[in-house]
């Protein structure tokens, strides 16, 4: 029981920093830093098992991945202690879990942003209408780090003070924060882990 108890834990502090994540795009240090004691918790308790350092040794790689390739470092951090969890099945890593059914709510994010987009002037391609959103000058000032305008390699080091925005409706880059599709993929594996 103590495991699960550290398993809801992890749940819970990935669900705070999801919804920091949507208020603001920003993640206090302080919410990931929750999520240490329960994953090194049950990195002690699982240790002994060969499943489950491979599951956490893939968490760290993809951690390790994500930061090089550009994702923030919330993203990083929060794969990391979704592999703190043991997995399910041998050779099925815990992030791996996560990651597939968090993907689930991709067709509900492109569906909504199709439909918004489709009544917003901004001129897009069909697949610009499901991958960015057109929003006003307004609204991109107004909540400047939700959106990312031009090419960004890392969000990490997007600025949005620098960008100028002369028209009054621009295309910007938005999606759930990676932290969101995370999170409900570990609550997914949490209910996984409740029917075993």
């Amino acid at each position: 029981m103590p495991d699960f108890l550290a398993i809801a834990a992890l749940g819970a502090v990935l669900t705070v920093a999801s919804i920091e994540d949507l208020r603001s795009r920003e993640i206090h240090w302080a919410t990931l830093a929750a999520g240490v004691p329960p994953a090194l918790y049950l990195a002690l308790q699982n240790f002994h098992s060969p499943f489950y350092l491979f599951s956490l040794g893939v968490a760290l790689v993809l951690a390790l991945l994500m930061r090089v390739l550009g994702s923030g470092y919330a993203d990083s951090v929060a794969i990391a202690l979704i592999g703190s969890a043991p997995p399910l099945l041998p050779f099925l890593p815990t992030p791996f879990v996560a990651v597939i059914a968090g993907s689930l709510l991709l067709p509900l994010q492109v569906g909504y942003l199709y439909l918004l987009n489709s009544k917003r002037p901004c001129k897009m391609s069909p697949l610009e209408k499901l991958t960015h959103i057109c929003i006003s000058r307004e609204e991109f000032l107004r909540k400047p780090l939700k959106y990312i305008l031009g090419d960004v390699k890392d969000v990490e080091k997007y600025d949005p003070s620098k960008v100028e925005v002369r028209e009054e409706w621009v295309k910007a880059k938005y999606g759930l924060p990676y932290v969101v599709y995370l999170t409900a993929g570990y609550w997914f594996y949490v209910a996984l882990s409740l029917l075993r």
